[in-house]
C-alpha cells in the first residue's frame, strides 16, 4: 500500500495506517536526526515528538503524496528547537553510538557516521534529508525553505566535505 492510500486512510481515523506509516519512515527519520544532532536521545526523543505532532496534525495534510516531506519538515523544527536549546544546557557523557550505523566491511572500519559528524550542521541536514530520507531537491527545498539550486550546491559541497573527511587518515592509520 502507497504512502498517500495510508495517509487518506489515517486521516479517516485509522489508527493502524498511521502505525503503519510510522514503521515505514521512523528508521529514515531517526537516522536523519542522528545526523543531525549526534546523539541517539535526541534523535529518538525528536522522531517521538516529530509523529506525535505529525498525528495530531495529519488532517491539515492537504497533498497525501507529500508525506515524507511534509513529516520531515516537522521533525527538521524539532531537531532545530532541540540545538537551541542545547546550546543552553551542560553536556553529559554520549553513550556509545548505535551498532546499527557502524560499517564493518573491507574498507578497514571506515565509519561513515563518524565522518559525517564532522560536517558542520547545514552540510549533515541536506545529506540526512537526501540520503536517509530519499527526499527530491524540490522536497529538501521546501523543508529548508529555499531555492532548490541552493539545496543543490549544499548537497554538491556537502559531498566534497564527506569525500575529504574519509580520505582523512584515522589516528589508528597514522600510527601504523
Amino acid at each position: 500500500m502507497e504512502d498517500h492510500d495510508l495517509v487518506a486512510r489515517a486521516q479517516q481515523g485509522d489508527g493502524q495506517a498511521f502505525t503503519l506509516l510510522v514503521r515505514r519512515h521512523e528508521r529514515t527519520l531517526y537516522a536523519t536526526v542522528y545526523a543531525m544532532t549526534r546523539s541517539q536521545w535526541d534523535a529518538a526523543d525528536a522522531v517521538q515528538d516529530a509523529l506525535m505532532t505529525a498525528h495530531a496534525k495529519l488532517r491539515t495534510l492537504r497533498d497525501p503524496d507529500r508525506f515524507g516531506a511534509w513529516v520531515s519538515r516537522i521533525l527538521v523544527n524539532r531537531c532545530n528547537s532541540m540545538l537551541r536549546s542545547r546550546s543552553r544546557t551542560v553536556p553529559v557523557a554520549e553513550p556509545p553510538e548505535p551498532v546499527a550505523f557502524r560499517w564493518d566491511g573491507p574498507e578497514d572500519g571506515m565509519d561513515l557516521m563518524q565522518a559525517l559528524q564532522r560536517l558542520t550542521p547545514d552540510h549533515r541536514e541536506v545529506l540526512a534529508l537526501r540520503y536517509f530520507r530519499d527526499l527530491k531537491l524540490e522536497d529538501i527545498a521546501r523543508v529548508l525553505g529555499c531555492p532548490a539550486g541552493t539545496v543543490k550546491s549544499r548537497i554538491n559541497r556537502a559531498l566534497g566535505a564527506m569525500r575529504a573527511e574519509m580520505d582523512r587518515p584515522t589516528l589508528q592509520e597514522v600510527r601504523r
